[in-house]
């Protein structure tokens, strides 16, 4: 005779099967190539601010990272004075699932971020890493300057794409840093005139 299975187990074997299902998606997850055109136009916001709280939770059976990000200064879209991304991922310290190449932050670092569908995909950020930059402060150059997501300074957008400093550099100087303000113009232009970019 079979023992039923009480209110509990069963919850806990959905939350279970949820978990492993998304975590089967999320490693499975193909990501496109996208050009600096696409970052632009993709995006349904895209914000500069600095990382406050990062937690984590669960939503719909799901490990979620929540990131917050304030003090928006916003290049496309609206929000109010922060943003909570939601991130597939994350778990305490007995379990974690995580995301092949799903940016990570650090609380007070400050970001530039192509934002989409959030609440909705894996990643709200576009292009996953791709749509993910840091702003730091240049002490050489004595400006603010943009690296991707994993710190290489970035030299420019060249033909539509954005260009990594070559590697070896010291990560200083003019010709290695393209400023938050240059990015900030290419990212006007764009969408000013999306049909420029060759590229496209």
């Amino acid at each position: 005779m079979k023992t039923p299975l009480s209110p509990l187990r069963v919850c806990s074997l959905v939350i279970l099967t949820a978990t492993v299902w998304f975590a089967a998606n999320a490693a499975a997850m193909v990501v496109v190539e996208r050009d600096f055109p696409d970052l632009v136009q993709r995006a349904e916001q895209i914000i500069a601010g600095t990382v406050t709280e990062i937690r984590r939770g669960v939503v719909g059976g799901a490990p979620i990272t929540f990131v917050t990000v304030s003090g928006l200064t916003m290049m496309k879209g609206e929000a109010g004075d922060s943003i909570t991304l939601e991130l597939y991922g994350g778990g305490d310290d007995e379990y974690a699932v995580t995301v092949p190449h799903m940016p990570t932050f650090t609380p007070g670092e400050e970001v530039l971020l192509f934002v989409a569908g959030n609440g909705e995909n894996v990643s709200p950020i576009v292009g996953v890493w791709q749509g993910s930059f840091r702003i730091r402060f240049d002490e050489a150059l004595g400006v603010r300057v943009v690296t991707a997501n994993g710190g290489t300074p970035i030299a420019g957008i060249v033909d539509g794409k954005v260009e990594l400093a070559a590697p070896g550099g010291d990560g200083g100087g003019a010709a290695a840093s393209m400023t938050l303000d240059e990015l900030r113009q290419e990212i006007a232009d764009e969408l000013a005139d999306p049909t420029g970019a060759e590229t496209r």
